[in-house]
């Protein structure tokens, strides 16, 4: 009979080998501890970008008015709206000029017309990131100006402004802007019927364009054209509503701007316009004036001859005939007629204006250097006289350009904009790498 043999127990571990297996264990914790560790730092790195990209970032203020901010993200949208309305209206011109045949004769002055304004639109879109800035602060201190003065901009407003771009856009009316118009003319026709007009000097013609635009949601992209164009169309509810949903689309897909931000954008420069005609309302129809006349000389030599004839008692306006180098004032005695505060300053500089509002009548002043020349004048008359409608309006746009440049120059306007704060440009890239480029398609 075999003899059973008793297994042996299995032997545990030795110390040597626990030790390097609590070794280990402690690694493979650590490591994992730190794998966790870096985990968590990466997702809060990319938190913390998403977080400065998405929040931080459109939080930041480009400009505070008065305590107020105008954020970032509120400036880029903005941005992108304007760009993408200049690069329209650019491409439109492009357009224009591609259908214009050059070879016609007929089309020279036209071309020229379309080259000069696709130039200016051209230099203005270039400086859009900086200008969009500009605009929304005007526009900040505009909204607290109509707040404090009780000014308010409805719906039917917003609505209205609106219609009447788009139909612009189409080259229509809306029927508010035909009922103006009609009123216009039966105005003017009446105006007509009892002017008799006075016979103007000849000159060449000079191919002026005075394209000066500021935003262009008060930009209006039709170009004129030599021939006269027939009644125009008044936009009707579908043709409005057809592309109004037209542009809306195009707006959201190209610049992510919707319907609400574009009615925002809207309603901004209504304020402006609402606290310009406040400013305007504020100014009195009638205003100190001075009845002026003068002797232009080209040098001091001829000068010196007109003092010595005036010092000499003989009659301003005969001197004036006789030697004065503008031949086509001389021809009335030198007479310019009645001036308000402001319009020698443009016409000549600021001496001259300063040496008419501080001369009493009937004198006149020493030789006063000009860019015209030099300028002897003599105040006729002097008080509170009627402005007509051109001076009117000169001193309406004054009173709000004062008030904008004042407001702009207080402590409560902060600029913190930076280049880099507005969206990246492919269009500016470009141009900067094509100088001379006049009319830029569409990027």
């Amino acid at each position: 009979m075999a003899k059973h043999t008793k297994p042996k127990p299995e032997k545990g571990p030795t110390k040597k080998q626990e030790a390097i297996s609590r070794r280990q264990r402690e690694y493979n914790r650590k490591l994992l501890t730190g794998l966790g560790v870096v985990a968590v730092l990466v997702l809060a790195v990319a938190a913390v970008g998403v977080y400065d990209i998405l929040i931080a970032r459109p939080a930041r203020p480009v400009a505070t008015v008065n305590g107020l901010s105008i954020r970032a993200g509120q400036y880029q949208k903005r941005v992108l709206f304007e760009r993408y309305e200049l690069d329209r209206i650019l491409q439109n011109i492009q357009s224009q000029l591609a259908v214009t045949d050059p070879a016609d004769p007929n089309n020279e002055f036209l071309i020229q017309y379309y080259q000069q304004i696709g130039d200016q639109f051209y230099q203005q879109r270039l400086g859009i990131d900086r200008q969009v800035l500009d605009n929304m602060v005007e526009e900040e201190l505009g909204r607290q100006k109509a707040a404090e003065v009780g000014l308010t901009t409805s719906d039917e407003e917003i609505s209205e402004a609106i219609r009447a771009r788009l139909a612009s856009r189409l080259g229509y009316v809306t029927q508010a802007q035909a009922t103006s118009i009609a009123g216009t003319v039966v105005a003017a026709t009446a105006t007509a019927q009892t002017f008799t007009p006075t016979p103007l000097p000849t000159s060449t013609p000079t191919l002026t364009v005075p394209v000066t635009i500021t935003d262009t949601l008060a930009t209006e992209e039709e170009f004129p054209t030599p021939a006269p164009t027939a009644t125009r169309h008044i936009v009707t509810d579908d043709e409005f509503s057809q592309e109004y949903a037209a542009y809306l689309e195009n707006l959201t897909d190209e610049v992510e701007v919707r319907e609400a931000d574009y009615r925002a954008f809207v309603e901004a420069r209504l304020v402006v316009e609402s606290v310009s005609d406040y400013f305007a309302e504020q100014v009195p129809a009638e205003a100190e004036q001075v009845n002026m006349s003068h002797i232009g000389a080209e040098t001091e030599g001829n000068a010196a001859g007109v003092l010595r004839r005036l010092d000499d008692g003989e009659d301003f306006s005969l001197v004036a005939t006789q030697a004065s180098s503008n031949t086509f004032t001389a021809q009335n005695g030198g007479e310019l007629g009645w001036f308000a505060e402001g319009e020698l300053t443009a016409r000549f500089n600021q001496d001259v204006e300063d040496a008419a509002f501080s001369m009493a009548p009937g004198s006149y002043s020493r030789p006063i250097s000009t860019t015209l020349g030099l300028q002897i004048i003599k105040v006729n008359e002097r008080g509170l006289q009627p402005l007509d409608d051109r001076q009117l309006r000169t001193q309406q746009q004054v009173a709000y350009s004062d008030w904008l440049t004042e407001a702009r120059s207080s402590e409560g306007v902060i600029i913190l904009w930076e280049p880099d704060m507005a969206p990246s440009d492919p269009f500016l890239e470009e141009a900067l790498g094509s100088p001379g480029r006049s009319v830029p398609l569409q990027q």
